[in-house]
């Protein structure tokens, strides 16, 4: 008699899986070779290189941007900041976190008006100055501006500390896209007094090919409006015109409860999902767009099941990039410490927790980052 055997393949690389030779392509161990899923496994190449990266990855910053900041540095010019509160913590760039350090910083955090009801204004001045130290950006929690940028009495408040801060230098305002950079703008023109002969022009900056806005601060002193820092390391870089629109922040969050036991999932959405891999019962607490649809799962052949609900649309709104399992990279966070924590996704938003030794997994669109930290809301 015959008998035929089915020979396993790593499911990201296609290699023959084998456990006799570590040096060998698809190479695992006999364990996992033995106990792993019939339809997913990966060997050790692919499992710790291409779906469990070490570092989250950055926005991609072009040379023209960097020129500009190093210029704004040699100046001495007053840096205006803006971050979106709900998507900033992994929008930030070394290469340009490197330059601004030392710098004299305004940071406007804008999006206040949208955080639950009764966020605390100094725990988030404080959450958003701990941000910049973890980057490598020292911050004076006094230079935070908690701002909303369509209202206008903001927009003077803002101008007045520009003025008050610039100590007769240019002023340059960066942020990365979809932070209000350009809302704050136009926020400032419809307030502003021009108390120079200048005219406020659009042009290439010198020595780039990137156009800036430039606003004359006084006869010797401009603001210039520079390029903002990419968000190819966003979910928003990887959604449709509908999904975006659902998932943006345009109203006040309500947070949202759900309990994770071990070896359970929770979907955010059709754009990712968390497993709870190790740990006790752990309450989550969510803070996602109104719109996003939020479901709790078992494991059980957890990416296949969420790939299986984007395509049958049952669950909204949700990624097109994603068609099978190999469109999602995935992170594993091990919490070490027995306090609040806060996991975010670039773009989407973030839930909180009590650390008590837990391990999860992070499944993301490939690309995205993700982030963790102290609690931007306290939970009490």
């Amino acid at each position: 008699m015959a008998q035929i055997s089915q020979i396993r393949k790593c499911y990201n690389c296609g290699a023959v899986l084998q456990s006799n030779d570590p040096s060998k392509e698809g190479y695992v161990s006999k364990e996992v070779l033995e106990n792993g899923s019939q339809n997913f496994l990966f060997c050790n190449k692919c499992f710790e290189i291409e779906r469990f990266q070490p570092k989250t990855n950055e926005p991609l910053v072009g040379e023209d941007l960097l020129t500009i900041v190093k210029d704004a540095k040699a100046k001495d010019a007053l840096l205006v900041y803006v971050i979106n509160l709900f998507s900033f913590e992994a929008s930030f760039s070394h290469k340009i976190n490197e330059i601004i350090n030392g710098m004299n910083i305004l940071v406007v955090a804008n999006k206040f008006d949208l955080m639950p009801k009764g966020t605390n204004e100094d725990e988030t001045r404080e959450y958003v100055a701990h941000r910049f130290r973890a980057d490598g950006v020292k911050i004076d929690r006094d230079n935070i501006v908690l701002a909303n940028a369509f209202d206008d009495d903001t927009a003077r408040n803002i101008i007045a500390q520009i003025y008050e801060l610039k100590n007769g230098k240019d002023v340059y305002i960066i942020g990365s896209k979809l932070a209000g950079k350009t809302t704050l703008i136009d926020s400032f023109l419809r307030v502003y007094k021009n108390l120079s002969q200048g005219n406020i022009i659009s042009q290439d900056y010198p020595g780039t090919s990137s156009r800036v806005l430039q606003l004359p601060m006084s006869s010797r002193t401009m603001m210039y409006e520079i390029p903002s820092i990419p968000h190819n390391n966003s979910i928003l870089y990887n959604l449709d015109a509908n999904a975006t629109k659902k998932i943006y922040v345009t109203e006040p969050v309500e947070y949202r409860d759900f309990t994770l036991k071990e070896n359970e999932v929770l979907y955010f959405g059709g754009m990712s999902f968390i497993e709870l891999v190790e740990g006790k019962k752990t309450s989550i607490r969510c803070y996602f767009s109104n719109d996003v649809q939020i479901k709790k799962r078992s494991n059980r052949k957890c990416e296949e099941t969420f790939v299986k609900e984007i395509t049958k649309k049952a669950i909204k709104p949700y990624c097109l990039r994603i068609k099978t399992v190999k469109d999602l990279d995935v992170f594993e966070i091990k919490i070490t410490e027995s306090n609040y924590r806060d996991i975010g996704i670039q773009g989407l938003g973030w839930f909180n927790f009590l650390a008590k030794g837990q391990t999860f997994r992070i499944y993301v669109p490939k690309g995205v980052s993700i982030y963790t930290s102290r609690p931007k809301i306290d939970r009490k």
